[in-house]
């Protein structure tokens, strides 16, 4: 190994692997390591150590980070590890990392120092200097592999880090060890006491994943949530799936509009089966109750995986008393079964009990003859079939069915409720439903996004322009009230239909959608003036001047500029998702430009990036071929299973559309989109616009 050679010729890559939020699955940030030859670095620092070069090892490592971090314009909290000796070598100096930070346009506050709490009792001077070294300059400090060390909780208390990581060996297999859950749970009580924020690492089953979540830790990583690359990713299908019905599961127990999800069914029997006979004759007799579908009551209720474990499954109904019934759900929300808690209670309970089924899954023990009904069944013939139930079952929730697949579950007691007061229920609901909407209305538009989003609305076209042989239309849906994305259409002198252009900008809020404004007029200006130019020149000039006139704002654009002459489009495309081509004769789909991608460029209205690059891509095209613009939502928004919508699947609803215009085509692309994402809420800002050529004069 020649420390030397590494230090001259400065072979470091740095890799990301992602920090998640078991809460909803939000990316926190990167923990980026440094590699060589496709292993971590780690094992050179003894050998830098050896000769006295801990120092210039740790500046290299740093400085390939932050030059990444800045390329590839990462704005999420980045993990950085550190050997704790630096500040013992003679070259050690303080504010190198400040400089970089300067030199880069970052901020201290994006970066989390990661200390590892196995240092010997020697170096705990040392340790403390450092960590008040650097929290001094604005920076966060994460305290790693805790649980293996011996100091344990007063080593925290003493170095009040910001970020707890708790060893990968104590994560490990830790649903079978009642060791490891107790230690957790004692990390993440403290965690919510302190305010210090607990990472669990190494995370690599699905039942790691569960029993983490079950004790409610704040974040995770680990092969499981994420592999190391080397550029930032997403967290894989499997966990977001995970993450995302736990999310959906404790929105649903801590509802506070409602005392209980589900009644107790020995508590509920006795409450109501004195009145359950008369209210089904009163329902029998009275003709003239409105007709409502079952589907309407039903709520979502709380779902499994088949594949937790039983111990979780128990953990979950000790946690949360109020709910007695889960629904058993595979990825495709098919029902597979269903459980309650008194039938769990039971099935371990006795002399063996615990000890055959305990080890098993939720799958191994779950009631599969449950009862179910089609949501369009009426109120009306589910009350009547579902007090045809024995009477141990009676009271059990009915599971509501849409397609074949699972919808909700509906109680008793909302049925019952239901059928004695249609009216004063439906307006309950009603009012109910609009004070939410109101309350999630009044959270997200504040003063200062007010203003923004109408100052926002004034300056956005809200009609498609259709003339000089181009048929156009859009769509335009903000996640919030004010948007990152920017779109136009241009037009000459002569108010002839000439271009189009599609902007994202960086971030979300208010500052976003101030640079889209700021965009949005310097792009139509730029465009305009300079009809005669190469495209490529045109948007050069347009990142330019972007970055001249928005100043220290750090959002950047990503886009693409079409401009038409006759049937001819030309096309430039600047770090955005790729522009989509139908050839109306052969049916076919593609994308426009090389494959390789040579013909993008880098992203706009950014200083220190290169803004040129850009290559103008022109096209042929004959009457009724499409063009289709999107923003990157379109591709990159998920599905339960945790599946991107992805390029393929969008150019396999190009192919096989029959659109003769371009609103069916929008109307085609949003049905399946919908369609797609059922289930998970819009998470950027949505706009699609196609483009048909008509040779009409």
């Amino acid at each position: 190994m020649n420390i030397e050679k590494i230090l001259d010729e400065q072979e470091i890559v740095p890799v990301f692997q992602p920090i998640v939020s078991l809460k909803n699955c939000d990316i926190l940030g990167y923990e980026i390591c440094s590699h060589l030859n496709d292993k971590p670095i780690t094992e050179y620092f003894e050998k830098a150590e050896e000769f006295e070069k801990i120092w210039k090892l740790e500046k290299l490592c740093r400085k390939s980070i932050l030059k990444k971090v800045k390329l590839i314009g990462l704005k999420k909290n980045i993990f950085i590890n550190i050997n704790p000796d630096i500040i013992f070598d003679e070259d050690f100096y303080q504010g190198y990392t400040l400089k970089l930070l300067e030199k880069f346009s970052l901020e201290p506050n994006q970066i989390i120092y990661e200390i590892t709490e196995n240092c010997s009792q020697k170096n705990e001077e040392t340790l403390s200097r450092l960590i008040e070294h650097y929290k001094s300059q604005g920076f966060r400090i994460a305290l790693d592999n805790v649980g293996t060390a011996y100091s344990g909780l007063e080593r925290i208390c003493v170095l009040n880090p910001d970020f707890i990581k708790i060893d990968m060996q104590i994560i490990r297999n830790i649903e079978k060890d009642s060791l490891k859950q107790s230690m957790v749970k004692s990390l993440t009580h403290f965690s919510n006491e302190t305010g210090i924020n607990l990472v669990a690492v190494g995370v690599e089953s699905a039942n790691e994943l569960d029993f983490l979540l079950s004790l409610g830790v704040q974040y995770a990583q680990g092969y499981y949530i994420g592999y190391p690359a080397e550029f930032p990713g997403k967290v894989t299908a499997e966990s977001y799936a995970r993450i995302i019905i736990n999310q959906k599961n404790n929105e649903q127990v801590n509802k506070k509009n409602e005392k209980k999800l589900i009644k107790s069914a020995e508590t509920e029997k006795k409450e109501k089966t004195k009145d359950a006979a008369s209210n089904f004759n009163f329902l029998e007799q009275k003709n003239e109750i409105n007709s409502r579908k079952i589907e309407e009551l039903a709520f979502e209720g709380v779902t499994i995986f088949p594949d937790m474990g039983v111990p979780e499954l128990m953990n979950f109904f000790t946690a949360n008393k109020e709910c007695n019934f889960v629904s058993i759900i595979d990825l495709e929300y098919n029902i597979l079964g269903v459980m309650t808690h008194s039938f769990l209670s039971e099935l371990l309970g006795g002399r063996f009990g615990f000890g055959l089924n305990y080890r098993k899954t939720v799958k191994d023990i779950m009631i599969t003859d449950f009862f179910s009904v089609d949501s369009k069944e009426s109120v009306e013939d589910v009350a009547s079939k579902a007090m045809k139930r024995d009477e141990k079952n009676l009271y059990e929730p009915i599971v509501v069915l849409k397609n074949n697949h699972y919808f909700g579950i509906v109680t008793i007691k909302n049925l019952l409720d239901t059928i004695v007061s249609v009216e004063v229920q439906e307006k309950t609901l009603e009012i109910t439903r609009k004070n939410k909407l109101l309350q999630n209305q009044q959270r997200i538009q504040e003063r200062d996004m007010k203003m923004a989003e109408l100052v926002q609305k004034s300056f956005y076209t809200s009609k498609a322009p259709c003339q000089n042989n181009w048929k156009s239309a859009f769509v335009f849906k903000p996640m919030a009230s004010v948007s990152g994305d920017l779109y136009d259409f241009y037009f000459d002198a002569d108010k002839n239909f000439v271009g189009a252009g599609l902007f994202d900008v960086s971030g979300h809020g208010v500052a976003s959608g101030l640079i889209g404004i700021l965009s949005k007029y310097l792009a139509e200006k730029i465009f305009t003036q300079n009809i005669t130019k190469p495209l490529n020149k045109v948007i050069q000039l347009f990142s330019e001047t972007l970055a001249k006139e928005k100043g220290s704002v750090e959002n950047y654009l990503t886009g693409v500029f079409l401009r038409f002459k006759e049937n001819f489009v030309e096309y430039v495309n600047a770090g955005h998702t790729d522009v989509l081509y139908k050839n109306i004769k052969s049916g076919k789909t593609e994308v426009l430009g090389d494959k390789d991608g040579k013909f993008r460029g880098m992203f706009l209205g950014m200083e220190g990036l290169p803004s040129d690059g850009c290559s103008t891509v022109s096209l042929k095209v004959q009457t009724g071929d499409f063009i289709v613009l999107y923003t990157d939502c379109l591709l990159e928004s998920r599905n339960i299973n945790g599946d991107d919508f992805r390029l393929e699947r969008l150019k396999n609803v190009l192919d096989n559309s029959n659109a003769k215009n371009p609103k069916e085509m929008i109307a085609e692309i949003l049905s399946q989109f919908n369609q797609f994402t059922k289930g998970v809420p819009l998470r950027d800002d949505l706009t699609i616009i196609v483009l048909q050529y008509s040779n009409s004069k």
